[in-house]
C-alpha cells in the first residue's frame, strides 16, 4: 500500500492550518464581565517588532495583550486576544522595558508557549498596551491582570487566571 499521497496531504493540512489553530474560548458571560478593579483603559497598538519600539512608554507600568490582528480595507474586523501580562508586577518596570523581553529571542525561547505563539503569528502579531498612573498600585494591577484573563481565557495565558476557570480550563 502506498501511503504518500495521504501522508502529503496530512502534512499539507499540518503545515497550512492545524499548526495555526489556537484553542478559543469565547464564553458571552465572561466576555461581558465589567467589575474591574481599573474602571477604563486607554489602549495602544504597535505591529510586533522593534520599527515602533518607542510608542511604547519607557516611564509607565500597565497591562499589554499580544493579538492576531490585521487592519485591511478588504477584511472585516476582527483579532484574537493570545496572551495578556502586566508590566510592573512587584517592580517599576515599565511596558517598554517588558515588551523588550519578547524581542529577546533568549528570553522568548524560555517560554516554549510564547516562542509557539511569536514564532507562528510574527507577521500578523500585535502587541497591544494601556498604561496606567502611579496611583495604580502593584495589587492593583495583578487584581486586573487577573481579570482581563479571567475574561477572555486567551490561550497562552495559563498562570493568571482565576483559579476556578484555570481549574475548569484544565479539564477542558
Amino acid at each position: 500500500m502506498n501511503l504518500n499521497e495521504i501522508i502529503d496531504f496530512a502534512n499539507d493540512v499540518n503545515r497550512e492550518i492545524a499548526s495555526y489553530a489556537p484553542d478559543i474560548i469565547l464564553n458571552p458571560s465572561r466576555l461581558l464581565t465589567d467589575d474591574f478593579v481599573i474602571p477604563s483603559l486607554t489602549w495602544y497598538t504597535i505591529k510586533y517588532g522593534d520599527s515602533e519600539l518607542e510608542i511604547v512608554p519607557d516611564d509607565k507600568r500597565g497591562v499589554y495583550a499580544f493579538a492576531v490582528r490585521i487592519d485591511s480595507d478588504v477584511l472585516p474586523p476582527h483579532g484574537y486576544v493570545l496572551y495578556i501580562g502586566i508590566a510592573g508586577r512587584g517592580s517599576n518596570r515599565s511596558l517598554r522595558q517588558r515588551y523588550r523581553d519578547y524581542l529577546n529571542p533568549k528570553k522568548v525561547m524560555k517560554r516554549k508557549g510564547i516562542a509557539r505563539m511569536i514564532g507562528n503569528w510574527h507577521q500578523v502579531l500585535q502587541f497591544m498596551f494601556a498604561p496606567v498612573e502611579d496611583s495604580v498600585t502593584t495589587e492593583d494591577l495583578q487584581t486586573l491582570e487577573v481579570q482581563l484573563n479571567t475574561a477572555l481565557i486567551p490561550q497562552y495565558s495559563r498562570q493568571d487566571i482565576d483559579g476556578e476557570v484555570r481549574d475548569l480550563r484544565k479539564a477542558w
